[in-house]
């Protein structure tokens, strides 16, 4: 088993850490065979669905066979592009219609310094993230 860090490589003997590595691996592997066949049978599952809804005003549709169901939902993504053409088209609408939000986000020279400055911490929430672990492809 080795261990990388940087460009520094350090050997140690660790099986069950060896096993988790290889599993982890074996199973993701697995995984990704399975999302590719699952997105081969989603096509084929929405391809009927928008030729038996064609024409119909309806956005979901379900496929039972047996005690399989599957349910299509068909959906729109619309966001503001031209917000002052838009403001001019509504009117006085436009506030009733349209959200306006303010997001502030922290720079990653503010998110390097907020860890090492209390003064910074009481400003901001700052979570620990969950660890990832992901499978490196050999190149």
């Amino acid at each position: 088993m080795i261990a990388k860090i940087g460009k520094v490589e350090r050997v140690f003997d660790n099986k069950l850490l060896s096993r988790a590595v290889e599993d982890f691996c074996e199973i993701d592997a697995q995984i990704r065979n399975l999302k590719e066949r699952l997105d081969d049978f989603k096509f084929e599952i929405v391809l009927a669905a928008q030729a038996i809804l064609e024409g119909d005003e309806a956005a979901t549709i379900s496929f039972i066979e047996g005690e399989n169901k599957v349910k299509v939902a068909f959906g729109w993504k619309i966001e503001v592009k031209d917000v002052d053409n838009l403001a001019r088209i509504l009117g006085d609408s436009f506030d009733a219609l349209v959200t306006t939000e303010i997001v502030y986000k922290p720079e990653r020279k503010l998110k390097e310094l907020a860890l090492n400055n209390d003064r910074l911490k009481e400003c901001l929430e700052i979570k620990e993230k969950s660890p990832s672990v992901t499978v490196v492809q050999n190149a």
